[in-house]
């Protein structure tokens, strides 16, 4: 018998179906966020896996919009997912998700990279989200930039 209790098996069903929705060939953006407060703040990955941050649901859509366009197949698989509620979900919340992301640009190249991905509720909406992703098996940032000096 489990001793997790609710609240991880929640997120993990949570977590679950949001990389379904991710490893889907066009992202549904509005489905995928709908659990999003219209006032979300991302912190996510940029271009060049420095990061930026994405303020409001509209902003953090069109974000994950372009990356389907550029990055049109990906698989990701989660690992651990931690809550800081042991029994019964709240209302406010954080949670973790370690995960993998094997993805195939529009170009043919394949990357995959790993990260956490940190979200913060409140009133059962999502109100911050942080991606912390590993370079390793990225390709070195001078063979990402153009003579242009366009990512």
């Amino acid at each position: 018998m489990s001793t997790l209790g609710i609240s991880p098996m929640i997120a993990r069903r949570k977590v679950q179906a949001a990389m379904a929705m991710l490893n889907q060939e066009h992202l549904d953006t509005d489905a995928f966020l709908k659990g999003w407060a219209d006032d979300a703040v991302w912190d996510g990955p940029s271009d060049l896996g420095i990061g930026e941050t994405i303020r409001g649901k509209a902003a953090i859509a069109d974000w994950y919009k372009r990356w389907d366009q550029e990055f049109p197949k990906r698989t990701f698989v989660a690992g651990t997912v931690c809550t800081n509620g042991a029994y019964l979900p709240n209302r406010d919340n954080v949670m973790t998700c370690e995960w993998t992301c094997t993805e195939t640009d529009r170009h043919g190249r394949d990357f995959v990279v790993d990260g956490v991905a940190v979200f913060r509720s409140r009133n059962m909406k999502v109100v911050g989200a942080t991606d912390y992703i590993s370079l390793v098996g990225l390709p070195q940032l001078s063979t990402l930039l153009k003579p242009t000096g366009d990512v």
